[in-house]
């Protein structure tokens, strides 16, 4: 992992406006399980909760409803064009429970043993320093509330049968990895990484999503046209390679006949103690 010192490389995804196709297409596809997790975790009425990593704030409303009435939501993200979206969705429906905190993960700005519990999602595999970003979800519980995360790991992704386009993929995302610092397969670390900032005993479950049709077999395609950028400046592949692996999931996603094993994700979750 890279030495807290350093920072963490900027990071390789769209947001705002432009990446608000791929996270509805992300919250459809992951968003059943999440909620199940949560609700298995403990997420109940009158609780204070806090997502680290919010994006544009889908799963924040959703906890809003959760924790009514009496309790509410607070999302921090440090990106201000995804908070903004945040905000105008949740007026949008009227939630009154839930706001949004420009922070990052390494310094939130939320009070210290403030929350019954906090929760991220595809947040520590963009991230340099995973541990210290959990010791600060961990430092703004009150002492038993629950931290709860879920993150995937590349393992987890490929067809059957297997395909040029998806085996590229994984080759593409650990070289844009290495060069940022960051972990392929957090996701399979995370029980590890809760103990390491003081939670001894995490439950943890997988989730692992197949797909034979659909929209949401085309994720990856999605993804990695945002992520573009950031392949070519890690000289992980080229703009013409990349549009022909493109071309080549866009097909997968209309076959089906090839299964995407689209990610496994690891849930989970813990008391402080």
């Amino acid at each position: 992992m890279q030495n807290e010192h350093q920072p963490d490389k900027p990071y390789v995804l769209a947001t705002g406006e432009k990446a608000v196709s791929r996270l509805a297409l992300l919250e459809r596809l992951f968003g059943p399980a999440t909620r199940h997790l949560l609700s298995t975790a403990g997420l109940c009425s009158g609780m204070r909760v806090a997502e680290v990593g919010c994006g544009i704030g889908l799963t924040a409303r959703w906890m809003s409803t959760q924790v009514s009435p009496g309790g509410f939501v607070v999302g921090v993200d440090s990106s201000s064009e995804q908070l903004h979206i945040g905000e105008k969705g949740a007026a949008e429906v009227g939630s009154t429970n839930v706001s949004f905190h420009e922070g990052n993960a390494y310094e939130t700005g939320l009070p210290r043993g403030s929350f019954d519990l906090v929760y991220s999602r595809f947040l520590l595999c963009h991230l340099a320093d995973p541990v210290k970003a959990l010791a600060e979800m961990s430092s703004v519980l009150k002492r038993g509330g629950i931290l709860v995360c879920e993150d995937h790991d590349d393992g987890g992704t490929f067809t059957e049968p297997a395909t040029n386009a998806y085996t590229r993929l994984i080759e593409i995302s650990a070289a844009v990895n290495r060069s940022h610092g960051l972990d392929s397969h957090i996701g399979l670390k995370l029980p590890r990484l809760f103990r390491e900032v003081g939670f001894g005993q995490p439950e943890a479950k997988i989730n692992q999503i197949a797909l034979l049709r659909g929209e949401e077999k085309r994720f990856w395609e999605l993804t990695l046209r945002e992520a573009a950028p950031a392949i070519l400046a890690a000289h992980a592949s080229t703009s013409e390679e990349l549009e022909s692996i493109c071309e080549e999931m866009r097909k997968i996603a209309e076959d089906e006949s090839i299964l995407l094993m689209v990610a496994r994700v690891t849930q989970v979750w813990a008391r402080k103690p």
